[in-house]
């Protein structure tokens, strides 16, 4: 390789290397479930969908879920894919 080779091939890998950074970004989502009451099944899709669809270095979240819609995704083994948003974080931007 001849040093112009060399120096393209370094140039592209500081690009490729740079342009991977970026791409590694998380996303957080945060379904705020606040003064409801029971969670209709168009809520728990959405949040699903968000979960099923989002890659594995994002973050679905879920705040205030009613008791009752807690137990009963409980009961169905659904809970672990409803991760709690930490209530004392204050408010949502």
């Amino acid at each position: 390789m001849s040093g112009d080779e060399k120096k393209r091939a370094e140039e592209l890998r500081k690009e490729l290397v740079s342009h991977a950074d970026e791409s590694i970004v998380e996303e957080h989502v945060v379904f705020d479930l606040s003064g409801t009451e029971q969670a209709n099944v168009e809520d728990l899709s959405m949040i699903l969908t968000a979960r099923l669809m989002s890659a594995p270095t994002d973050s679905v979240w879920v705040r205030s879920i009613p008791q009752r819609t807690a137990r009963i995704l409980e009961y169905l083994r659904l809970d672990h894919l409803f991760r709690h948003y930490p209530e004392g974080e204050g408010p949502l931007n």
